[in-house]
C-alpha cells in the first residue's frame, strides 16, 4: 500500500487554479464539455479553485484567464528539487567528500603507558599496511592483522584489541605480567575518615585495632600494619581491609511543587542538520511553532556532524505533582545529596523530616540521615598508635 501510494504521487500531475467568473456553475459545465476532469471544487464570490490535469490547462487558457495556485505530483516535486537545487548539490557534495574522507586513516593511537610496548606495535601495524593515512580494514582483516601480532610477540602482549572510530584505530593492549615478580608493598596503616561508629570490618592484612560498636574519630587507626606478639612488633605490613561506620548528617533539599507537563502531538516534520565548529545550519525552515527535536546523527567525523531532526509538535501545561510523585522526588533529591557527601560504598539506613516548610511553588526540608558507609583509608606508616587513638 505505501508503495503504491509513493506511486501515485509521481504519477499524478494535477495543478490547482483560480478562474475568475461570476457564473461557476456555467464555467464549470463549459469545462466538463472540454472533456477536462474536474478536482476539488471551492467557490468563491467571483472565483472558483479547481483542480486539473497539467495537460489540460492549455484548453482552459484559451477561454478563461487563470492563476495559477499550486502544483501537484511529479511537477510539484520538480518545481522543489529546482528551488531548493543549491541545497541539494551542497548536501550530495559534503557526503560524497566525507564518504571518500572516511575510507582513509588519520590516526593510530596505541593505549599503553609501556613506551617499548608502544614502539613494537606501531612497527607490526606498519608491517601489516596499517599506518597514517593508510585506507580502512574490514573487520575480518583486523582480525587476522591482530592474530599475527599476537602470535609474533607472545612473550610481550597478554591480550590486544583493535577498534576503528570514525577516521581512527584505537589499539589496546594488555602487556605480558611475570608472575614470578613479587611487588614490595611499603609499610602503611588503615585510619578513619571521620567520626563514626564501626559496623562492619573486613581484614586481608594487618592487626585489626578497634573492634564492631567502638566509636571512632577521624585519623584513628582501625587495621594496624604492626603485627604485635605480647606487646612487641614482630613484623611490620602494608595493611589492608576495608572498614565501615555509621554516620550521621543532616541535609537540606528543596522541591518545586508544579512542573511542565510537555505531550506530544501528532504532527511531525524531517530536517537535516549540519554542525561544524558547535554552529547549526537546517537546511528547511521550522513549520511548526512549538516543537520538541529528536535527533540522530547520519554522519560525525572530525567536528562534522550531519543529523536527521524529527520534529514533533508538543503541547504544555502546568501541573501539580502528586503525594506519590512528590515523595519519589524527595527521596531522588536525598540521594543526589547524599552521593556528594558519601564515601566509596554506603546505603542510608533511616531519614526523618526534621522540618517542612510550603510555599506557593516550593516545598523547603530539612532531614536527618543515618548512613552506613566504608570510613576506611590507607596512608603510610610511621604513625604513632597510641597518639592517633587519644
Amino acid at each position: 500500500m505505501v508503495i503504491l501510494k509513493v506511486l501515485s504521487i509521481f504519477i499524478t500531475n494535477l495543478i490547482e487554479i483560480c478562474i475568475n467568473t461570476k457564473s461557476p456553475n456555467k464555467t464549470i459545465k463549459y469545462l466538463r464539455n472540454l472533456n477536462i476532469n474536474i478536482y476539488n471544487i471551492k467557490y468563491q464570490e467571483d472565483s472558483i479553485t479547481i483542480k486539473i490535469n497539467l495537460n489540460d490547462l492549455d484548453k482552459v487558457g484559451k477561454y478563461y484567464n487563470y492563476e495559477i495556485i499550486r502544483y501537484y505530483g511529479k511537477t510539484n516535486i520538480l518545481n522543489y528539487l529546482k528551488l531548493n537545487k543549491l541545497s541539494f548539490i551542497l548536501l550530495f557534495t559534503i557526503i560524497l567528500f566525507i564518504f571518500i574522507l572516511t575510507r582513509f586513516i588519520i590516526s593510530i593511537n596505541v593505549i599503553t603507558e609501556d613506551s617499548n610496548l608502544q614502539s613494537t606495535l606501531l612497527n607490526e601495524l606498519d608491517k601489516n599496511n596499517i599506518y597514517k593515512y593508510s585506507l580502512v580494514k574490514d573487520a575480518n582483516k583486523l582480525n587476522e592483522i591482530k592474530e599475527i601480532i599476537l602470535n609474533n610477540n607472545k612473550d610481550k602482549i597478554e591480550w590486544l584489541n583493535i577498534e576503528r572510530k570514525g577516521m581512527k584505530y584505537f589499539i589496546n593492549v594488555e602487556p605480558k605480567v611475570d608472575k614470578n615478580k613479587v611487588e614490595e608493598k611499603p609499610y602503611c596503616h588503615i585510619i578513619s575518615l571521620k567520626d563514626s561508629m564501626v559496623t562492619r570490618i573486613i581484614t586481608s592484612k594487618g592487626m585489626e585495632v578497634v573492634d564492631v560498636n567502638d566509636s571512632v574519630k577521624k585519623g584513628d587507626i582501625l587495621i594496624s600494619g604492626d603485627i604485635k606478639f605480647n606487646e612487641e612488633t614482630k613484623n611490620q605490613v602494608c595493611a589492608s581491609g576495608k572498614v565501615y561506620g555509621r554516620t550521621w548528617y543532616t541535609v537540606n533539599i528543596t522541591i518545586p511543587r508544579n512542573y511542565e507537563k510537555i505531550t506530544k502531538l501528532n504532527k511531525k516534520r524531517y530536517n537535516l542538520k549540519i554542525s561544524f565548529n558547535n554552529k547549526h545550519y537546517r537546511l528547511f525552515k521550522n513549520r511548526l511553532s512549538n516543537y520538541i527535536t529528536e535527533s540522530q546523527d547520519i554522519v560525525n567525523i572530525l567536528g562534522f556532524k550531519i543529523s536527521l531532526d524529527k520534529d514533533i509538535e508538543v503541547k504544555s501545561n502546568i501541573q501539580e505533582y502528586s503525594d506519590q510523585e512528590l515523595e519519589l522526588n524527595i527521596k531522588k533529591q536525598i540521594e543526589n545529596k547524599m552521593k556528594n557527601i558519601l564515601n566509596g560504598e554506603y546505603q542510608i539506613i533511616t531519614q526523618k523530616v526534621l522540618k517542612k516548610e510550603l510555599n506557593d511553588s516550593k516545598i523547603d526540608m530539612e532531614v536527618f540521615i543515618v548512613a552506613e558507609e566504608e570510613i576506611s583509608t590507607t596512608i603510610e606508616g610511621n604513625i604513632n598508635m597510641t597518639e592517633s587513638n587519644e
